[in-house]
């Protein structure tokens, strides 16, 4: 007879948010793209002798608008978050990102090191798109500060130029992010 084992809430795998579902509108960067942001990354990393995980490739983006995190992934939000993305449309514009910057804020060890630029057309991109969340019975913002996060570290980097990175913006996407798991499931692309 074997003797019974206790769970105690300890469980195998990833420590994940107590809302670790998360729904989010975003601009996924395309391979050639992500390789040359990690470069830039790679590069800044050891210009500041800094230890960093970089961010997967597949996981570069720039974030349009969070939508909100939840303990599940909720039909009633994602069919919502689905109709105001589908409402949207954008011809493909371009965008540059010229500046290097740590975020202040946040965890002490974990400070986000991001590029920073835009464009005009991506800024409505986004307002509209906050507009249409909105008008779905969602949260939307309608204010933006466009960047594509490299790595996490304890260290802040001097903000700074960098030579441009440049590209062409053709889709966003619905994307629901299991926090925790680096895991991202495209739910709509428009």
């Amino acid at each position: 007879m074997s003797q019974g084992v206790f769970d105690f809430g300890q469980s195998e795998g990833p420590l994940r948010p107590k809302k670790p579902e998360r729904l989010i509108l975003m601009v996924l960067l395309e391979t050639p793209v992500s390789s040359q942001a990690l470069e830039i990354a790679t590069g800044i990393q050891t210009a500041n002798r800094l230890q960093a995980k970089l961010r997967p490739l597949k996981h570069l983006h720039i974030s349009l608008q969070h939508i909100r995190d939840d303990n599940r992934l909720r039909e009633k939000y994602v069919f919502a978050a689905k109709c105001a993305a589908n409402s949207v449309s954008a011809d493909a514009f371009d965008v540059c990102f010229d500046r290097i910057v740590t975020f202040p804020g946040g965890r002490p060890d974990k400070r986000a090191t991001v590029l920073l630029g835009g464009s005009t057309p991506l800024m409505d991109l986004q307002r509209k798109l906050g507009a249409a969340l909105i008008s779905n019975g969602l949260r939307g913002t309608l204010s933006f500060n466009p960047h594509i996060t490299l790595f996490y570290s304890s260290r802040s980097v001097v903000p700074q130029q960098i030579d441009p990175l440049r590209f062409t913006v053709r889709t966003f996407s619905l994307v629901h992010s299991e926090r925790g798991l680096t895991k991202y499931n495209i739910l709509e692309s428009c």
